[in-house]
C-alpha cells in the first residue's frame, strides 16, 4: 500500500465538518494529520469540540503566538507556554510589558501565519 497521510484520507472520506478535525487516533494512539499510514487501519477522528481536540488547538495556538511574538520582537526570550483548562498562556522574558497596540499587532501576525 502506498503511504497516505491522514489528511489525504480526511479530504477523501469526510464530507461534513471536515474543518473541525484536528487530529486522529490510529489503534488508540493520537496522531497528527500529517502522519502517514502504511497499512489499512480504522481511523477515529478527533474534533476540536472534543476535550483532546480542544487541548490540541490550545497547544498549537500557544506555539503560533510564540512564533508571532518572536517574529515581531526578536529580542524576546520564549519561556513557558502551556495550555490550561480554559485557554493557554505564554510567559515571555521581555524588558517591558506589551501594550494593547502590540497585542493587536501580535494577533494580526498570528492570523497572517495561519493563512
Amino acid at each position: 500500500m502506498e503511504l497516505t497521510t491522514i489528511k489525504e484520507i480526511l479530504l477523501q472520506k469526510v464530507q461534513n465538518n471536515r474543518e473541525e478535525i484536528v487530529a486522529a487516533k490510529i489503534k488508540g494512539c493520537l496522531v497528527d494529520l500529517n502522519s502517514r499510514l502504511s497499512e489499512n487501519s480504522d481511523i477515529e477522528w478527533v474534533s476540536v469540540s472534543s476535550p483532546e481536540g480542544l487541548e490540541i488547538l490550545r497547544h498549537s495556538t500557544s506555539h503560533l503566538m510564540a512564533q508571532a511574538v518572536k517574529e515581531l520582537y526578536p529580542e524576546v526570550k520564549i519561556t513557558i507556554g502551556p495550555s490550561i483548562e480554559d485557554g493557554f498562556y505564554y510567559d515571555f522574558d521581555y524588558e517591558k510589558t506589551f501594550t494593547a497596540e502590540e497585542l493587536l499587532k501580535i494577533e494580526e501576525r498570528m492570523n497572517s501565519i495561519v493563512k
